[in-house]
C-alpha cells in the first residue's frame, strides 16, 4: 500500500509542476497557405489557368487527373496545356510550394473540351480572302480547291492560331509568284511570319502533313525538316513565255542509268494520262501556251551528297539516305539522277508530319489565257497527293 500511495503523489506532483509553468510559449503551427481564385479558359483544344498565389511561395506545382504535368521553382500564375484530351473530364490542380519543402493543399478545376473529331484538307491561301489573292495561279488553285472540297477549310495567315492534325490532315500551301527572290525569307512575308511559321513547325511536329507547291517547296528549310544547305536551289520566278512542247513530270528516276527509281505506280501519279515526247513514259503537267517559269525544286548534285554517303549508288540514294526522303519526280525530259522536282519528305523522330513538294515550274495553275491540255492531269495529281497524305 505505501508503494502505491507514494507513485499517486509523485503523479500528482507532475501534473501541478506542468500546470504551473505558465512562462512557456508553445509556437504557433505553420501554415501552407494555398492558391486561390483558380479559373480555367478554353480556346479550340487549348487550356488556360490563371490563378493567384499566396505571399511568400518558391514554386508552384501543377497536377492534371492527379499526375504531375508541371513543377515551377520560380512564381508563376498561369499555365497552358495545349492539345488537352477532348470529351473527357480533366481535374487541373495547382499546388503552391515553399522554400522549406511544404507544398500547401490543391485548388482544383474541372474541365471538359466538347469537340467533335473529323480531320479535313485544308489550304494556308496568301491573302485573307480568295479573291485578295494577288497571283493568279494561286487564287486558281484555291478556287479549284474550294470548289473541289467544299467541307474543308481555307485558312489565312491573319486568322491562324493553332493547327491540329485531328482536324486538319493535310493542309496545302500554294506560292507562285513572279519577281520572288530564292530564300524562304523572301516568300510572302504574312506567311513567313513568326507566328505563322511557328504554328505550322508544331503542326507537322505533332504529326501534321503538308503538300508544300511550287516557291512554297522552301519552307522545309523554314520549318526545320532541312538545313538551308540541301533546300531547293534550282529556282526560278521569271515572266516566262510562249511555248509549243508540253512539259511534263518523268516518274521513273534514273530511266536510262543502270538503277532507275521507279514510282510511276505511286499513289500520286494514279489515273493520269502519259505522255511519249522524250521516248520514255511521263505525264503530262502543261502544254503549249504563254508558260511561267517558275521552278522551285533539289540540283541532286549539288549538295555534296557522295562524300556525305559514301555508300550510296549515285546522288539520288544519298540524298535519300541523307534526308529520309523519296524521289518521286524529276523533269519529264531528265532521264538521269540530276534533279528532284517531286519529293516526299518522310517522317522523323522530331518531325513525324510527312510534307510532299512539288517544285516543278510545269505545275502551273493558270496559264495565262490558254487553256491547259493537261489541266486534267495537274487537278488529278493535287487530288491524289492531298489523297495520300490524308491516309
Amino acid at each position: 500500500m505505501k508503494k502505491i500511495y507514494f507513485n499517486l503523489i509523485g503523479v500528482l506532483t507532475l501534473i501541478l509542476g506542468m500546470t504551473s509553468c505558465s512562462d512557456v510559449v508553445i509556437p504557433e503551427a505553420v501554415t501552407s497557405n494555398p492558391v486561390s481564385n483558380l479559373t480555367s479558359t478554353v480556346q479550340g483544344r487549348n487550356v488556360t489557368l490563371n490563378w493567384t498565389n499566396p505571399a511568400d511561395i518558391s514554386g508552384v506545382q501543377i497536377l492534371k487527373n492527379n499526375t504531375l504535368v508541371a513543377n515551377f521553382d520560380s512564381i508563376v500564375n498561369s499555365y497552358f496545356d495545349r492539345h488537352a484530351a477532348v470529351n473527357t473530364d480533366l481535374l487541373y490542380t495547382v499546388k503552391a510550394k515553399y522554400s522549406d519543402g511544404r507544398v500547401s493543399e490543391g485548388q482544383t478545376v474541372k474541365q471538359n473540351i466538347q469537340y467533335t473529331i473529323n480531320a479535313k484538307p485544308a489550304m494556308l491561301i496568301t491573302a485573307e480572302s480568295i479573291d485578295a489573292i494577288p497571283d493568279d495561279d494561286e487564287k486558281a488553285a484555291a478556287i479549284w480547291f474550294h470548289t473541289t472540297y467544299p467541307n474543308s477549310a481555307i485558312l489565312t495567315p491573319g486568322t491562324l492560331t493553332t493547327l491540329y492534325p485531328d482536324e486538319y490532315n493535310v493542309i496545302w500551301i500554294q506560292i507562285d509568284r513572279i519577281g520572288l527572290d530564292m530564300g524562304w525569307q523572301k516568300l510572302p512575308a504574312n506567311m513567313v511570319s513568326d507566328k505563322v511559321i511557328g504554328i505550322l513547325t508544331q503542326y507537322v511536329k505533332d504529326g501534321g502533313n503538308l503538300l508544300l507547291t511550287k516557291h512554297a517547296t522552301q519552307l522545309t528549310v523554314a520549318l526545320g525538316r532541312l538545313t538551308k544547305t540541301f533546300g531547293p536551289h534550282i529556282f526560278s520566278a521569271g515572266n516566262g513565255g510562249t511555248g509549243t512542247d508540253n512539259w511534263t513530270v518523268n516518274g521513273n528516276i534514273g530511266c536510262d542509268q543502270d538503277k532507275p527509281y521507279d514510282h510511276r505506280s505511286n499513289p500520286i501519279y494514279a489515273g493520269m494520262t502519259t505522255n511519249m515526247d522524250f521516248g520514255h513514259e511521263s505525264f503530262g503537267l502543261e502544254g503549249p501556251g504563254l508558260r511561267e517559269d517558275h521552278n522551285c525544286m533539289w540540283d541532286l548534285n549539288s549538295y555534296g551528297l557522295r562524300d556525305l554517303v559514301p555508300t550510296a549508288h549515285d546522288v539520288v540514294d544519298a540524298f535519300q539516305q541523307y534526308t529520309n526522303s523519296t524521289v518521286l519526280g524529276t523533269w519529264g525530259h531528265v532521264a538521269d539522277y540530276c534533279c528532284g522536282g517531286i519529293i516526299e519528305f518522310n517522317p522523323t523522330a522530331n518531325i513525324p508530319g510527312r510534307i510532299l513538294a512539288i517544285g516543278l515550274s510545269a505545275y502551273e495553275w493558270d496559264e495565262n489565257g490558254t487553256v491547259n491540255t493537261y489541266q486534267k492531269n495537274m487537278e488529278l495529281l493535287t487530288k491524289n497527293s492531298i489523297s495520300y497524305l490524308s491516309k
